[in-house]
């Protein structure tokens, strides 16, 4: 059977809706201030438990973290979108890593974003942004990169624009190491 229109046009805004939650993450994990920015409107608000304002200002506060923080990394799991009209709610569900300098400790916290996203001109961004926190692990830091076999020569993540994310997708050169070192 056939999908009708509506029903097309509720799966493309859905995927929109992934995309901006899957932008704002690859923002906040690269300190991409402005990519960041991007996914909120901005008349929104953010309340994140110790931030609470304007969802540029949360940018703005991520950027002030940058001395703390070594390393973020979201990971999202379940998404759901309930549309009604030009708004969304958008509830997903996450598990962070962060990695402080110091003290030299990785931070786990998994909780939910429970999101009102708006459709402005056909572009769906975050309008309240609100952080529903689960649980919170935190432990000292215990690296034996070893362990896993990968060469230390390996990509490393980097901030914006330094990550292999942003770097050209067709010429980039492979990781650089001897020819001689085995995997």
């Amino acid at each position: 059977m056939p999908l009708t229109d509506s029903q097309l046009e509720s799966l493309y805004d859905k995927q929109l809706l992934h995309e901006n939650l899957m932008l704002y993450c690859r923002a906040a994990d690269r300190m991409d201030i402005e990519g960041i920015k991007a996914t909120y409107w901005p008349d929104s608000t953010d309340d994140h438990g110790g931030y609470i304002g304007d969802g540029h200002g949360w940018a703005d506060a991520v950027d002030s973290m940058r001395a703390k923080v070594k390393s973020c990394s979201h990971h999202m799991g379940n998404v759901l979108c309930e549309i009604d009209g030009n708004r969304a709610k958008r509830e997903s569900m996450f598990l962070c890593v962060v990695v402080f300098a110091e003290p030299d400790t990785a931070f786990f916290h998994g909780g939910r974003y429970r999101d009102l996203c708006e459709k402005r001109d056909g572009e769906w961004k975050i309008l309240r942004r609100t952080c529903v926190w689960d649980w919170a692990d935190a432990r000292k830091i215990n690296s034996d990169w070893s362990v896993s076999g990968v060469p230390q020569l390996s990509q490393w993540a980097a901030r914006f624009p330094d990550d292999p994310i942003y770097k050209d997708w067709f010429s980039s050169p492979p990781t650089s190491r001897p020819p001689h070192q085995d995997w």
